[in-house]
């Protein structure tokens, strides 16, 4: 079976296994405040190469959810594309806690800046919610990465209109080795108030790293973790982690490996003559298969069925990761010509 359902499908690389093993009799002090976890952070500032305040966190719900609910008043509320994952794939989360998700046009999963600066621009009244947040995720949730031209018209309405911009970077990883990415993490610092540089789906175990890039949005955010049950007893877990991933560039080498894979599947469908359902960006992949060819394929490989699409097609992601091989990504492409050849 060729496995290309998701990028946390495996414990994690072994060079972070490695390193949590060579820490296994070492002892730490707990909730974060130890110098594994001290290490990590000065490691990724020196990436980012200015003054943030950094957090771990375990997941990538509790990043997203903690750190936007902890700069809202009940009254605010968060702006996003409708594909985002706090709409879709959080089970209402940030909704369940009294804040309203408002969309605005997007395209590709991406908000339009045009439509979000019309949006902020409106006079909302009391009747409704107030904007205070955008949530942007990058890469989004259907593979695509924004461009830095997009970022910065998008940040440059959210401060025009006294509004945070939040980047769920659960494949941060992903869009910053991406071709279609023209920035870098240092650059990424600049272009936000806050974003997570995402671990579980790119070699680490589990944990997210929150990077406030607005130290003020983060100010004693390690109360808001405890009283919400994620200020983990062994945060040095996730220090560690991150130690590795920041060594030698292995967050970044992961994330060219994944992608190169990924753009060879694309390079494969393209020969195929089958169409994308999303641009092909990152290491997510969406195809448009002819209707009624999936559980066929199931028999192969395993995938996401991102349903419908329109002339009697239905849509598949494919993901692959830092430890899929080359062999696999033909493995795959044989199977999706067995179905359309």
């Amino acid at each position: 079976m060729y496995e290309f359902r998701n990028d946390y499908n495996s414990v994690g690389h072994p060079k972070v296994v490695e390193r949590l093993m060579d820490q296994v009799h070492t002892v730490y002090p707990g909730y974060g405040f130890d110098q594994a976890s001290d290490r990590a952070k000065e490691m990724i500032q020196e990436k980012i190469k200015r003054d943030v305040q950094i957090n771990f966190v375990p997941s990538g719900t509790s990043a997203n959810i903690l750190s936007l609910t902890a700069n809202l008043k009940p009254y605010e509320g968060v702006v996003a594309a409708e594909s985002g994952h706090i709409v879709n794939d959080e089970a209402g989360a940030l909704e369940a806690v009294g804040h309203k998700v408002v969309f605005v046009e997007s395209q590709d999963g991406k908000i339009k800046p045009q439509a979000l600066e019309d949006y902020l621009a409106q006079d909302h009244d009391f009747f409704n919610i107030l904007p205070k947040i955008v949530y942007i995720s990058n890469s989004t949730e259907l593979g695509t990465v924004y461009r830095k031209a997009e970022l910065e018209r998008i940040y440059k309405a959210c401060q025009d209109h006294g509004v945070y911009l939040y980047i769920d970077g659960a494949r941060m990883g992903s869009a910053l080795m991406s071709p279609a990415c023209d920035y870098s993490l240092e650059d990424l610092a600049g272009l936000c108030d806050i974003f997570t540089i995402g671990g579980t789906k790119n070699g680490a175990l589990f944990g997210e790293a929150v990077v406030f890039c607005n130290k003020a949005l983060g100010e004693n955010f390690h109360y808001y973790l405890k009283q919400h049950g994620v200020l983990t007893a062994k945060g040095f877990l996730m220090g560690l982690q991150y130690q590795a991933l920041f060594t030698d560039d292995l967050y970044f080498e992961n994330a060219k490996i994944a992608n190169s894979m990924a753009m060879k599947l694309a390079e494969g469908v393209k020969e195929m003559g089958l169409d994308f359902a999303y641009p092909a960006e990152s290491n997510q992949i969406f195809v448009s298969l002819p209707e009624g060819k999936l559980e066929k394929l199931a028999q192969t490989v395993t995938f996401e069925d991102f349903g419908p699409l329109e002339g009697d097609r239905e849509c598949v992601r494919f993901v692959t990761t830092y430890h899929t091989k080359e062999e696999e990504v033909q493995g795959l492409l044989d199977s999706l010509r067995s179905l359309v050849g």
